[in-house]
């Protein structure tokens, strides 16, 4: 009797373990519903299919919009860098313009010349005398009036091919011999 009171028992066991198998199998995320254990789980669909259309386009439009700030940056970037080789182009010209000026001996007076740059760019030139700011007066009167020489401020001016108004001006002094008045009546020799 025992030993059939025993067996009951663990077939009793058995079962139990059995119907718990069959519980936890229901219950995981691969069952959909009353399945029998031989059946292929079915998959949801919607979870294996992808992005949807609504995250397609938010996702090219995120796309759209960064290159296109990306574009714009670069637009301008280039802008930039055309205004300053430009800028550094007009200095330059200016500075040459400049020298030669500065180099020309027969400059003793007042004077103005201009000219024309392959690129359009036109120049003018001005030699004024130099007359010191009031505060700088006093030492004038210092100053023996017979000095030989004087000081001539020359002015570079750079117009752009369509500018009314310069572009870039460039100022400096230079230390000239005095010419005599009677020096401009005589004739040259």
């Amino acid at each position: 009797m025992n030993l059939q009171r025993d067996l009951l028992c663990m077939k009793t066991d058995s079962q139990r373990s059995l119907s718990n198998v069959a519980v936890e199998r229901a219950d995981s995320p691969e069952s959909s519903g009353n399945m029998s254990t031989h059946e292929k789980p079915k998959h949801n669909i919607r979870a294996e299919s992808g992005f949807t259309l609504l995250e397609v386009l938010v996702a090219l439009t995120v796309f759209a919009v960064g290159a296109a700030i990306t574009l714009s940056l670069i637009s301008g970037s280039l802008g930039n860098i055309r205004k300053v080789q430009l800028r550094t182009r007009t200095i330059e010209q200016a500075e040459s313009v400049m020298e030669t000026a500065l180099l020309e001996e027969s400059i003793q007076q007042p004077t103005t010349f201009s000219g024309y740059f392959e690129d359009g760019m036109r120049w003018l030139v001005r030699v004024d005398v130099y007359e010191l700011p009031e505060p700088q007066q006093q030492l004038r009167r210092l100053q023996p009036d017979n000095m030989p020489v004087q000081m001539l401020a020359y002015t570079v001016e750079m117009f752009g091919p369509n500018s009314s108004s310069p572009d870039y001006r460039l100022h400096t002094l230079k230390l000239v011999p005095k010419i005599r008045e009677d020096q401009f009546m005589r004739p040259p020799q």
